[in-house]
């Protein structure tokens, strides 16, 4: 107990010293330090200081039990207080597997599935492999090999299917599953599982080139003769292990040892299985390990010492195991068999309640979401609906304009024929007066010359204001003309004036006369002029407007106004 203390103060001084180094070597540093520095550097000593912990503690398992077991409880605190949940999973995971060895089965059982827990919701598949392999071993001690083959079955699932897990963890439940058949009485099936170990182990060393080392496989194959009662064979494959087990695996010799005792004691060769028994037992009690064999391995060593007429010895032997019988709860008892049963049932309960609750919370949350299902579906029905409502007004808006504004192109097209047809019979209306005009010029000149022959006659003045009053009545029938044209072409003379304020009333004359399409011969007989008069007016007209040869002066004029 003293070494126990003086270990943990040691392993708690390193840290401190580590710490309070970092500090002193730092005391130079501006005070304003990161505060969140500061923490990972804590957290990064307390894991270096729980990683300490938890190597004592490898160390001393099967040296002193008591201690490692101390140093384990105090790496778990630890891992706790630093929130390094991995380590907090191995610490009680390779604690689960020292109590099962010294024989406290409850409290493995607890720590085992209180880490299978933690290494579920880290979805950590090494620390899964390591729990199931000692459940497995756990429920072998009772003798529950179905439910042990099944933890060792889902050890070996786990490693074939993740490949960066250690193939080495993997030979480690075949030879498991190995010793269980063992057990059962299964010979061939044992030296099936052992087969597949060597072929397992063979293609690791090929792949990494490390030196092979089969003597856990070897001795079991030893064990399997001796189970087939081929017992010198037996010591001749176990015998020559012997050397390696005391120096380099000493507390394997619970189990060594008590089958080599077991094959003297066979072959009745009783100073040879005591001497080996008696060494099995001491490997026991040194290492605190293999509890389970030990209750066996007081009553072999009774028979023995019986069978050599030991008989004080043998009765000594034969209360030690019953008081470790009673010491375990007989690991092999029925009731114990019964604890572990019930046990498993209130486990069972407590996943049960909890399967339970999770299902009434997953009801909860479907219904939940079955409720968000139907929201959203009204929520997007009623979107949809108001869309295509929109749609449909905004479509009904738009046929709407565009009827509209068909009919109103359709009226309005309809009202510039009605203008163009009102103003072609305007146009012919003007054109009539025009030629009525020409006609009346056309008679007025004859009257007018036939009166310029009667000058001759003596009554002279009425000729003469005769003459007057029919040039006049042209003078009126121009006016009259110039009205008209005016009311069918109202905006000619504005634009006309606008563009070529310069132009005289009889260049205006000739434009309009042009506008309603008269030729040179058609302006002469309506002004009374010659032809070759109207050309001359025509081509001073072109120079006024600006016109070159090229241009055309009736086009030109016809699109004014």
């Amino acid at each position: 107990m003293t070494r126990q203390i003086l270990l943990i103060l040691f392993t708690f001084l390193i840290g401190k010293i580590s710490i309070f180094g970092g500090v002193f070597q730092n005391n130079n540093s501006s005070p304003l330090i990161d505060r969140d520095k500061k923490e990972g550097v804590q957290e990064k000593l307390s894991v270096n200081f729980t990683q300490k912990i938890y190597e004592e503690a490898e160390m001393l398992k099967f040296l002193q039990p008591d201690s490692a077991i101390s140093l384990y409880q105090y790496a778990i605190s630890e891992s706790i207080k630093s929130k390094d949940s991995v380590f907090w999973v191995k610490s009680l995971t390779s604690l689960s597997y020292l109590y099962a060895h010294n024989g406290n089965f409850g409290h493995a059982y607890d720590g085992y599935w209180n880490a299978l827990s933690l290494a579920n919701q880290l979805e950590d598949d090494l620390l899964r492999v390591h729990i199931y392999n000692g459940l497995g071993w756990l429920y072998s001690f009772y003798e529950r090999n179905k439910l042990s083959n099944e933890y060792f079955d889902q050890a070996i699932s786990i490693c074939k299917n993740n490949e960066s897990i250690d193939q080495y963890i993997l030979v480690d439940n075949y030879y498991a599953k190995a010793t269980i058949a063992r057990k059962s009485g299964d010979i061939e099936q044992a030296r099936a599982y052992l087969d597949t170990c060597i072929l397992q182990k063979n293609s690791i060393i090929e792949a990494t080139e490390e030196r092979n080392d089969n003597s856990f496989i070897e001795a079991e194959y030893g064990y399997l003769l001796y189970e087939d009662e081929e017992y010198d064979k037996a010591l001749d494959r176990l015998l020559p292990l012997d050397e390696f087990f005391t120096r380099y695996q000493h507390s394997y010799l619970v189990i060594f040892h008590y089958f080599i005792g077991n094959i003297y004691q066979k072959k009745n060769q009783l100073q040879k299985s005591e001497q080996f028994y008696h060494s099995a037992l001491e490997a026991g009690m040194r290492h605190k390990s293999h509890s389970d064999l030990l209750p066996i391995i007081n009553n072999e060593l009774s028979k023995v010492k019986l069978k050599m007429g030991k008989t004080k010895e043998a009765y000594q032997y034969l209360l030690k195991s019953k008081e470790l019988n009673e010491r375990q709860y007989g690991s092999r008892s029925n009731n114990n068999k019964k604890f572990l049963e019930i046990k498993d049932q209130y486990r069972k309960e407590q996943e049960y309640q909890k399967e339970l609750q999770q299902k009434r919370e997953l009801e909860r949350l479907t219904q939940e979401s079955k409720i968000n299902y139907l929201r959203n579906i009204i929520f997007y029905i009623t979107i949809s609906a108001l869309v295509l409502v929109v749609f449909f007004v905004y479509r009904n808006l738009r046929n709407k304009y565009k009827a509209d504004k068909k009919f109103f192109i359709e009226k309005q097209k309809m009202e510039e024929e009605k203008i163009k047809e009102v103003l072609e019979i305007k146009n012919k209306e003007l054109t009539a007066s025009v030629l009525q005009i020409i006609q009346h010029e056309e008679t007025l000149a004859e009257i007018k010359k036939e009166l310029t022959e009667l000058k001759k006659e003596p009554d002279a003045n009425q000729i003469n204001k005769l003459s007057k009053k029919i040039n006049l009545n042209t003078n009126n029938n121009w006016k009259e003309f110039e009205a008209r044209f005016v009311e069918v072409n109202g905006n000619f003379y504005k634009e006309l004036h606008k563009q070529f304020p310069k132009l005289t009333q009889g260049d205006q004359k000739i434009c309009a006369l042009i506008k309603l399409n008269f030729d040179s011969k058609g302006m002469a007989k309506l002004l009374g002029i010659s032809t070759e008069s109207v050309h001359t007016t025509r081509y001073r007209l072109r120079k006024k407007l600006g016109l070159s040869r090229q241009d055309n002066l009736e086009e030109f004029i016809s699109n004014i106004g």
